[in-house]
């Protein structure tokens, strides 16, 4: 036996055992084509298979720049034999790659550099290239190679944490087109970026950016805990949370990380928890946690990456600074987030997270303290929103060309119309899109083109919502409670079915659902036909707010139960005695199908079609 250095390329089919019980002679046609493709992949790129076994698939490689090319080009060569079959009978591979010593017992090739290619191959996604911390340092410097880190894993029989690293989509469409420029033939060229696109549409990215959360994901999944608040004053709380609210959404402004929502992180608040625990609960490899000490113009803010699944610091570091540079502080831990997870990013992304748009430190408590109120479930009244529109009346008074002050106070009277706390819905809506739209004058921000998207919908204006709402989308891809709301414009404006997935994928990127969610999704479910489902979703709201139960109402009638619907409509009516169909038939619906399910609905619970001037009201 002797030994030597190399890197190893690991693959294996994905439900092989599936396609054989229900297509045994097409199944293995398939799988020797694949076989016949992976040899043809290794030897174009200097490699040699050394162990073939069912559908996992070994190869060594003497330089892990061909190895990894080698599994690229066999993913690719895959996928078109995939485009080639039934749907159901397609099946795709997982690669690891790995780079280390081994030893050579007759032309085979064991020890734990091999185990360590085979468990990241047995840890990938279908379709993905994953390769541990030691292969990456020969490969990151490729330009046409992109990676997102996964963090520490304990794999399987390996007695230490191995770091994973994620080929993701644009290392795959760069390396794609990059050797199609190579090929002579026009037709090959045309189907490589083709081909490129096909590949990270399905296994990299879900349409509209609403990808499920799952340790195995091909980005790295994080999450911001709430700073602690060090401050002597108890009062500087809206400080501290709004400084670890300023980096989960300048974190959400990168398209290459998952950023799990703040109000499920939120949940942890003074919760002390292991690190493992905290990466269960929350679904993510890694989380953000921190200090805030504030002192007259002075701050202090200490913060820490840590790995979910070992506990150790990715990065940390402590700042003392003045009042004022809080927002470089901002900046900074960002920046230096995204450089630890071995983030590509673009100079756009850079480019919105640096711009801060107020350099009045009072302007900017003012805002914090409004959004404090407008967070809390327990002063979000009418009277609580007067509260909080004073706090952004005010910052906008310190600082008239503070963009997200604007938009603040524009989602203010945005939530007084759907409430029904407006005097005059009309007007407080035409305030609300001034605001929103001087916002994105000012600064062009997410939050501006997303109220704006949220009011033209709400004024039937469909085209022009769903464009604002893409503009958002576009300038912050992460975040959920951005899908949430996007999933209900798209239900009035006749797309519930793309709603059903942008809400699906809000809900993966929240562990902490907030009740609105799942009315948004039962909403949607009804708007198709799902009626049992519509009631399913409405169930998992623990304290649902008394419109829901016109929805229960409905969704029942729609099934036949009549009774339930009119128990439903009872509770509903007697909670909002002025309520009628002419009430519903006022909503804008982009297609008059969806406003006559609604009112059909409603109807057959009982609702009336109009109050009348001699009803009494319900006791």
């Amino acid at each position: 036996m002797g030994r030597r250095l190399i890197a190893i390329l690991a693959v294996d089919g994905v439900a092989f055992s599936r396609l054989v019980a229900r297509d045994e002679e097409a199944a293995l046609s398939h799988l020797d084509q694949c076989r016949a493709a992976f040899a043809t992949a290794v030897e174009n790129h200097r490699g040699q298979v050394f162990a073939v076994a069912g559908d996992g698939f070994l190869a060594e490689f003497g330089s892990p720049v061909e190895a990894l090319r080698a599994a690229v080009d066999f993913q690719s060569k895959t996928q078109t034999l995939n485009e080639a079959v039934l749907p159901e009978m397609r099946m795709p591979f997982r690669a690891g790659l790995n780079i280390g010593d081994v030893v050579v017992d007759d032309d085979f090739l064991r020890g734990e550099a091999v185990n360590v290619a085979v468990r990241l191959e047995g840890i990938c996604e279908p379709g993905g290239v994953l390769v541990s911390g030691s292969f990456y340092e020969q490969v990151r410097h490729l330009p046409e190679f992109a990676f997102s880190s996964l963090g520490s894993r304990r794999l399987k029989n390996i007695a230490t944490p191995v770091r994973v690293f994620a080929l993701n989509q644009t290392g795959l469409v760069s390396a794609l087109r990059g050797w199609s420029r190579r090929w002579k033939n026009a037709a090959m060229v045309t189907a490589a970026v083709l081909l490129a696109g096909i590949l990270v549409t399905q296994f990299f990215w879900e349409p509209h950016g609403a990808r499920p959360v799952s340790k195995a994901s091909l980005v790295p999944v994080i999450a911001v805990l709430p700073f602690e608040n060090l401050s002597r004053d108890a009062d500087q709380e809206y400080f501290s949370d709004g400084v670890t609210n300023d980096v989960t959404t300048d974190l959400s402004k990168f398209s290459n990380v998952a950023v799990i929502a703040s109000n499920s992180a939120f949940t942890l608040k003074g919760k002390p928890m292991k690190a493992q625990e905290i990466g269960r609960v929350l679904g993510v490899n890694y989380f953000v946690e921190g200090s805030v000490w504030r002192e007259a113009d002075r701050v202090r803010v200490n913060a820490q990456l840590i790995d979910a699944a070992t506990g150790t610091h990715v990065w940390a570091d402590r700042y003392d600074r003045k009042l004022g540079d809080v927002f470089d502080v901002q900046d900074e831990i960002t920046q230096r987030i995204v450089k630890a997870l071995a983030v590509e990013v673009d100079s756009a992304q850079l480019d919105r997270v640096r711009a801060k748009e107020t350099s009045n430190m009072s302007a900017y408590e003012n805002v914090l303290r409004g959004v404090a109120i407008v967070d809390d479930p327990k002063k979000f009244t009418r009277e609580g929103l007067a509260e909080a529109r004073k706090y952004f009346e005010k910052a906008i008074a310190l600082d008239p060309a503070y963009g997200r002050a604007y938009a603040e106070l524009a989602y203010t009277f945005v939530r007084d119309v759907e409430f029904g706390w407006a005097d005059d819905p009309d007007a407080t809506m035409d305030k609300a899109e001034a605001l929103a739209r001087r916002a994105i004058e000012l600064s062009g921000e997410y939050e501006g083109h997303w109220f704006l998207g949220q009011i033209l919908s709400t004024r039937g204006r469909f085209d022009e919502s769903l464009a604002e709402y893409e503009t958002a989308m576009r300038l912050n891809p992460n975040d959920a409670d951005l899908a949430a709301s996007l999933s209900g414009a798209l239900v009035y404006g006749g797309e519930s079915d793309r709603a059903i997935e942008m809400i699906e994928g809000a809900i993966k990127r929240n562990p902490e659902v907030p009740h609105w969610y799942w009315w948004n999704l039962a909403w949607a479910y009804y708007m198709v036909g799902r009626y049992e489902d519509a009631l399913g979703a409405t169930a998992k709201i623990s304290d649902p707010p008394v419109h829901v139960l016109a929805l229960t109402a409905a969704a029942k009638a729609q099934l036949g139960d009549e009774k339930g619907a009119a128990a439903d409509m009872e509770q509903f009516m007697k909670a909002e005695p002025d309520w009628t169909l002419e009430n519903e038939a006022a909503l804008h619906f982009r297609d008059d199908k969806d406003r006559q399910r609604w009112l059909d609905g409603l109807r057959k619970a009982g609702l009336r079609e109009k109050r009348g001037a001699g009803d009494d009201l319900i006791s």
